[in-house]
């Protein structure tokens, strides 16, 4: 199965320490839609109907350490998400907090700037980006985006991202 880079990519990431230095950033990171995710696109956009259960009030992103992330992969596909050190995935609204904007004659949903913190010691290494419906792991593992290089948030240190969503640009070429 190829996998596909479809509907998230993170427009921007940048890993900060305490006075504000940047350490690491990267631009225009692709995903991988996980099967998972396209099972939840299209229960939400085709059986989820006008007052939809299927559509969460939060989605939230979180990261993790895996080697290697495919299309298969599931919540229980995680490994080293950080459980201490002051992580915790962080929400993002459904209902206000993405804005939708028509440019270049294709609509686009992009999220405010989301920031992870390290408040009580290092967390990490983590190397993955991913989008789910649930503060838990019993949601849908929606996409994936790789990171290039593990990195470890030390006490203090920020990580930001601001994702994008649409449906186009996601043939991995741009």
């Amino acid at each position: 199965m190829k996998n596909w880079n479809g509907i998230l990519k993170i427009l921007e990431i940048q890993h900060k320490n305490p006075q504000g230095d940047i350490l690491w950033t990267k631009k225009n990171i692709h995903n991988i839609l996980h099967q998972d995710g396209e099972e939840f696109l299209l229960r939400a956009a085709f059986t989820g109907g006008r007052d939809s259960s299927i559509i969460p009030d939060d989605y939230y992103l979180g990261m993790d350490n895996r080697i290697i992330v495919d299309a298969t992969d599931d919540m229980d596909s995680l490994i080293g998400e950080p459980g201490s050190g002051g992580y915790d995935r962080q929400a993002v609204s459904s209902t206000g907090d993405f804005s939708v904007n028509f440019e270049n004659d294709h609509w686009s949903a992009v999220s405010p700037i989301v920031a992870f913190q390290a408040t009580s010691g290092n967390w990490g290494p983590v190397s993955q980006l991913f989008l789910t419906d649930k503060s838990d792991n019993t949601g849908f593992l929606i996409s994936t985006a790789s990171l290039d290089n593990a990195i470890t948030v030390n006490n203090g240190d920020s990580v930001t991202v601001r994702i994008g969503m649409q449906l186009r640009d996601c043939d991995g070429t741009s």
